[in-house]
């Protein structure tokens, strides 16, 4: 068996960790039942984005609820790609401003995937909004 960390391997669980200690903070206010599907936003859509999006889509009971890119053209690929993958299942709304999916409430977790410089800030919009 090897057990050899490498560090995409860390990276790669780091960030679902990071991503779910947010989701703890809203749906610790309510109890999510076996059948409840949890509503998740990406934040930034081209490269690491497209791996946050195809990972939330491999997770059972996930809502993919909004895609956040202030480039158009990236935004419209990636909600094509969703809508191509999941035959028409999912149909997150399309935001250029991260805040927008933030105002929503039944939101529970913001997926982060934005240029490393961005990273602070939405993280603390995202406590702000609960």
């Amino acid at each position: 068996m090897n057990t050899k960390q490498t560090r995409r391997g860390f990276l790669r669980t780091g960030g679902a960790g990071a991503t779910l200690l947010l989701l703890g903070t809203r749906a610790s206010g309510r109890i999510i039942g076996a059948n409840d599907r949890v509503r998740i936003g990406v934040a930034g859509l081209n490269g690491r984005g497209q791996s946050h999006i195809g990972g939330w889509l491999d997770q059972e009971n996930v809502e993919l609820a909004y895609l956040a890119d202030p480039d158009e053209n990236v935004l419209n690929r990636a909600i094509a790609g969703v809508s191509k993958r999941t035959e028409g299942k999912q149909s997150p709304n399309a935001v250029a401003d991260i805040r927008r999916a933030l105002e929503d409430k039944s939101v529970d977790a913001i997926s982060i995937a934005t240029p490393n410089h961005w990273h602070s800030l939405a993280t603390i919009w995202a406590c702000q909004a609960g």
